[in-house]
């Protein structure tokens, strides 16, 4: 198999360019996004120059050229003159605006020095680390590419209580309480910003009866309270499992699914969400943002397995894989396993 080519620019000059002018549309995008506005214009709102200005407390020309510099790149059209909305490109992009925190934004901080990680002038987890907040806004954001699947796999399941680890907002266990009204949830994140927003979720909805925010580490169920995750028959982690296994190795890694099977019981389900990783650079070529996504895994203290490997591990935990849902997100995958009955059970 040969590597796949890219149809080569005019001129090395061209190239260059064409690489820096990606830069630049992605930042002034991010800063849209960063401000608020791109979720604001998605929603249909056009959006005011001169008021933004005053609402920041500045003149009007400290916002119309970004605003301006969008119109070329074809994310925005102006409507009147100082006014603006989303282009049909810009809403398009709409639904996955979110990849500019999870994948650029989050990461920033780690890009900025990768030469040092390189040479080891910097120490991922010491001297830089990605921003979690980035991170959990971008997430939040793409949520509704996941909303479907998972909560389908849940209530499908008839699962009684729902254990997520890294519930983040906790939008998606809300609205698994929502659509399944006999079924309980426990939501656990080491963060508390996120615990804090989990909470107002439960708040907001009126779920405080049927939902729990646990501030802990999502990756030692065994040291959960037992009262708290006391008859849980479901687990779902999302976009977890990958830190696991670069911190912690394969060992540590089937340990964690080993806890997770004894602590939902025979018949009981595990519901992985995770980006597949690739080893082939021929394939990986022809992958939305995969060797971008793994290059930043590998200076981040991650790493990214592909499906295969997924199931062996689980496999090696003691459950069976039943089934791979669909998810409309980057190379992702939902994987659905269950922890075989007992002997005489269901």
């Amino acid at each position: 198999m040969t590597t796949n080519q890219n149809v080569l620019p005019t001129t090395g000059q061209d190239d260059v360019f064409r690489l820096a002018k990606g830069y630049y549309t992605t930042r002034a995008l991010l800063a849209l996004w960063r401000l608020g506005l791109l979720e604001r214009a998605a929603a249909g709102e056009i959006l005011d120059a001169a008021a933004l200005a005053a609402g920041s407390g500045v003149d009007t020309g400290q916002v119309r050229p970004l605003l301006d510099y969008l119109v070329v790149r074809g994310f925005l059209e102006a409507v009147a003159p100082g006014r603006y909305r989303l282009t049909d490109r810009g809403r398009a992009a709409a639904p996955y605006y979110g990849y500019l925190s999870t994948m650029v934004g989050a990461y920033e901080p780690v890009v900025a020095r990768l030469e040092d990680l390189v040479t080891g002038g910097a120490v991922y987890g010491r001297d830089v680390v990605r921003s979690h907040m980035e991170m959990t806004r971008g997430l939040t954001a793409l949520e509704d590419g996941l909303m479907g699947t998972v909560v389908d796999v849940v209530r499908d399941a008839g699962a009684r209580r729902v254990l997520d680890l890294g519930c983040g907002s906790a939008r998606m266990l809300a609205r698994i309480c929502q659509v399944s009204p006999g079924t309980s949830a426990v939501g656990v994140d080491r963060d508390p910003d996120s615990c804090a927003v989990a909470r107002e979720t439960v708040e907001r909805e009126g779920l405080g009866a049927r939902m729990a925010i646990l501030q802990a580490d999502a990756g030692d169920v065994a040291a959960l309270p037992r009262d708290v995750v006391a008859g849980v028959d479901l687990v779902t982690v999302m976009f977890l499992l990958h830190e696991i296994l670069r911190q912690r190795g394969r060992e540590g890694t089937v340990g964690l699914l080993r806890d997770i099977a004894g602590l939902v019981g025979p018949g009981g389900r595990l519901v992985i969400v995770e980006v597949s990783g690739t080893s082939e650079p021929s394939y990986r070529e022809d992958l939305l943002f995969v060797p971008e996504y793994e290059l930043l895994h590998e200076y981040t203290s991650q790493r990214l397995a592909g499906r295969a490997e997924w199931e062996a591990m689980v496999a090696e935990a003691g459950m069976r894989v039943q089934r791979f849902a669909p998810v409309d997100m980057c190379q992702a995958f939902c994987l659905v396993a269950a922890v075989p009955a007992a002997e005489g059970g269901r």
